[in-house]
């Protein structure tokens, strides 16, 4: 029977209920915090790369709109500005009497093979220039360029992390075999990253951005490999008799969890990045999975049906002081702890039997129904590192893609549209 429960949570393939969650409405920004009044003034070039001066303007645009931190105020007709078309102080005022408390602008410059995106930010009151931001790259990294300028103007300007250079992990059958894909945080830039031809799943990121963890069948049982982005190097770090899956690293890097079957039920250990100093730290007749630290380091998350029913459970990671967080239902899975800490999101099942997104407050206080009720399912949810928003999976459309929503339930997009069914995404931590 655990055995059973396992392959039928690893597939996604239970159905049943689950009771309305409390109404309780997350804020996307912190306590009396308004979004922040911002022009942009039109992005300045030579004839030759103005398809790419446009690109890197409407990026930018996207972003800040996409932050939820900033809305974009029109400019005036007939703005004026200096001679290259740079804002000039007659600007700026103006944008102040227009409501706008900043300004951004930008000019892309090619030099030879490089080109360089030279960006500013002023404020109006002071009407002077606060941010400035000199990027080079080449053709291919104008979009990027736009990005980094997005989250210097988020964490100038509001002190927050930006998430606009950040990439989603996830699992896609694109090649016909199920593979490791990375797209940038918008679904830009698609890049598939192995080719085990093979089942692949649980695609994690290390705390550093440096590694991707995930399982594959690719040696004929299901283990663990981590895959350095930088070089290349692809190695296998847990293979026991059984399924290995889910490896989640800490905050720190220091350790790694994962979930094996290596003991007959599926039990969590935690070991040190190079596979030493293995720990067992869940002990029950009971299928235990989906480990997800807590940002501190101090706790983990997990699924078991120790209860009966999959819920979601915390524990400290020596394993003591086991406590269920989740209530709401029979069929709660998949925990994903926030940056911030203090919010749980999972898996949850509706009372039509279908599959949503809940989110539950670390104390148990609170719960939210993320995604709406209809005839599909969602999946597999993971906080960005701005704990405003999250990835997941659905088949809303027909087959899985990828989507992104704001912690408050807006903001719905969806960022795969290759014709493939992509799933399991993991955002990246930095």
């Amino acid at each position: 029977m655990r055995g059973r429960i396992f392959v039928l949570f690893l597939l996604g393939l239970v159905v049943g209920t689950v009771s309305h969650a409390a109404d309780v409405f997350i804020g996307t920004t912190r306590a009396g915090y308004e979004k922040i009044p911002l022009v942009i003034v039109p992005f300045q070039g030579e004839s030759s790369v103005a398809e790419q001066v446009l690109l890197a303007e409407t990026v930018l645009q996207a972003d800040l709109e996409r932050s939820q931190l900033f809305t974009i105020v029109e400019r005036g007709k007939g703005a004026s500005s200096g001679p290259d078309g740079a804002p000039d102080a007659t600007m700026i005022a103006n944008a102040q009497k227009a409501g706008a408390q900043v300004v951004a602008w930008a000019r892309l410059i090619p030099k030879g093979d490089d080109w360089v995106l030279e960006s500013y930010a002023y404020e109006t009151a002071k009407g002077e220039q606060v941010v400035a931001v000199r990027m080079i790259g080449d053709q291919k990294s104008v979009r990027m360029m736009a990005h980094r300028f997005a989250d210097k103007l988020v964490s100038h300007f509001t002190g927050e992390p930006g998430i606009a250079q950040t990439k989603i992990a996830y699992v896609s059958d694109a090649t016909g075999r199920k593979e490791i894909y990375l797209i940038d945080y918008d679904g830009a830039n698609e890049m598939r990253i192995t080719a085990d031809r093979n089942i692949v799943i649980s695609p994690r990121w290390s705390f550093d951005a440096g590694q991707i963890s995930y399982t594959s069948y690719r040696e004929g049982n299901p283990d663990i490999y981590f895959l350095d982005l930088g070089t290349g190097r692809r190695q296998r770090v847990v293979s026991f008799s059984g399924l290995n899956l889910s490896a989640a690293w800490s905050p720190k890097g220091d350790r790694v969890a994962f979930a094996t079957t290596k003991d007959g039920n599926a039990e969590i250990y935690t070991m040190r990045p190079d596979a030493t100093d293995l720990k067992r730290i869940s002990f029950n007749t009971a299928d235990d999975l989906s480990p997800a630290w807590s940002p501190t380091g101090r706790q983990i998350a997990f699924t078991s049906d120790r209860g009966g029913t999959p819920q979601v459970y915390i524990m400290d990671t020596d394993g003591s002081n086991v406590r269920r967080l989740t209530f709401n239902g029979d069929y709660n899975t998949s925990p994903s702890w926030s940056p911030k800490g203090d919010w749980i999101a999972y898996v949850c099942r509706n009372e039509e039997k279908r599959l949503k997104l809940c989110i539950e407050s670390v104390d148990g206080q609170q719960s939210v129904r993320l995604t709406e009720s209809g005839p599909w399912d969602d999946e597999s949810p993971s906080w960005a590192l701005n704990g405003r928003d999250l990835t997941f999976t659905s088949n809303r459309t027909g087959k899985n893609q990828i989507y992104a929503i704001h912690a408050d339930g807006t903001g719905l997009i969806r960022l795969t549209s290759n014709g493939a069914s992509n799933t399991a995404p993991a955002w990246s931590p930095r």
